[in-house]
């Protein structure tokens, strides 16, 4: 049995395209929404950070809760394009360690059918007046 060789190959590119790129294109956006939430949760984790470091060394942390939201917020710029709100953060200090936690941060993904996520990050260090 022989087989013809197919002469006329004209269109085989653009079908072969027509099949390969949406794979590509959902790869190379997935990519990119990916990175942008580990970009985010890692802003995200550094600004809680930061609220904590900044209220180790008060003397009251809870007396001095409006400037440790301050220091979060300033810190907290994320490429999620929601913005870090009074409500969302919350400090707790129990006499040993001070915990800076930011709740419910929504991410939205653009590329994937993800929707949105609530994001959720908290740094935790020792109370430096602690005895």
């Amino acid at each position: 049995m022989k087989f013809k060789r197919i002469r006329n190959r004209r269109g085989t590119v653009a079908v072969e395209f027509g099949l390969t790129a949406p794979i590509f294109f959902l790869l190379v956006f997935g990519l990119i929404d990916f990175s942008r939430a580990y970009h985010t949760i890692h802003d995200l984790s550094a600004a809680a950070r930061e609220g904590a470091r900044y209220a180790a060394p008060l003397e009251d942390p809870l007396a001095n809760q409006a400037e440790i939201r301050n220091r979060v917020k300033y810190f907290a710029v994320t490429f999620a394009g929601e913005v870090v709100t009074d409500a969302q953060i919350e400090i707790e200090f129990d006499g040993q360690s001070v915990t800076v936690r930011i709740r419910d941060f929504p991410f939205q993904f653009l590329g994937l059918p993800f929707g949105t996520i609530n994001v959720t990050r908290q740094a935790t260090l020792r109370w430096e007046r602690a005895l």
